[in-house]
């Protein structure tokens, strides 16, 4: 039987995603997060239901990563399940409020998404661009095809594949300097490392590569 949890006082900044307080001690026993940088600490849940009324997020221990341990007792949650596509055409249904507080790339990004990919990989494409949004403001920029950059640091680099329904991922820094935090295969991709996203159980892994690539400003 699954240990079941509470996080009280929970804001919900967004639909899927959330703010709470939580020692640093206390997020490291939900996994051993390689990413240490900044105030806030980062969780994705993946068990999970919340009541806005009691501003509770009740959870699975087994349902639960930490991909980064911050300083302050700050979280961010994330959904990576992110029940975006409800209808049966396979169009993910995005909430206004959502639309709103992304970039125009980072729209585009998702719009291609649902226009690309399958409906398990939407799920997967979502949850990596919230993933990144919490930790890093910026946008999107779309390229000559289905390749986007991040602006304005541009330390990742998405492409979509939808002939084999993956996304191929080029961050900013040499195979040696990943492979100490790396859980998804990495390669060579002229200096910088490439590796790719098969599914949304790729995300959390995903997140923890993209957030250990080399930043201009740091």
């Amino acid at each position: 039987m699954a240990l079941r949890m509470t996080a009280t006082n929970v804001h919900e900044i967004s639909e899927g995603l959330w703010s709470f307080e939580m020692p640093p001690h206390q997020v490291r026993h939900f996994g051993g997060a390689q990413s240490s940088v900044g105030a806030r600490s980062v969780m994705i849940f993946t068990k999970h239901r919340y009541d806005p009324k009691a501003r509770e997020l009740h959870f699975d221990a087994d349902g639960v990563s930490a991909i980064n341990i911050g300083t302050d007792p700050v979280v961010i949650g994330l959904d990576v399940n992110l029940d975006k596509v409800k209808d049966k055409s396979g169009k993910s249904a995005q909430s206004d409020e959502n639309e709103r507080s992304l970039g125009h790339g980072d729209k585009e990004f998702l719009r291609m998404a649902e226009k690309e990919m399958s409906i398990p990989m939407q799920r997967a494409s979502i949850a990596l661009l919230n993933g990144v949004r919490a930790r890093s403001p910026g946008d999107l920029k779309k390229g000559k095809s289905r390749n986007f950059s991040d602006t304005p640091d541009n330390f990742w680099y998405v492409i979509f594949q939808p002939r084999i329904d993956q996304l191929s991922i080029t961050v900013r820094g040499s195979v040696d300097h990943f492979e100490p935090v790396a859980k998804l295969p990495i390669k060579d991709d002229r200096g910088n490392t490439l590796f790719k996203v098969t599914s949304e159980e790729d995300v959390p892994a995903a997140l923890q590569i993209i957030f250990h690539a080399k930043r201009k400003n740091r």
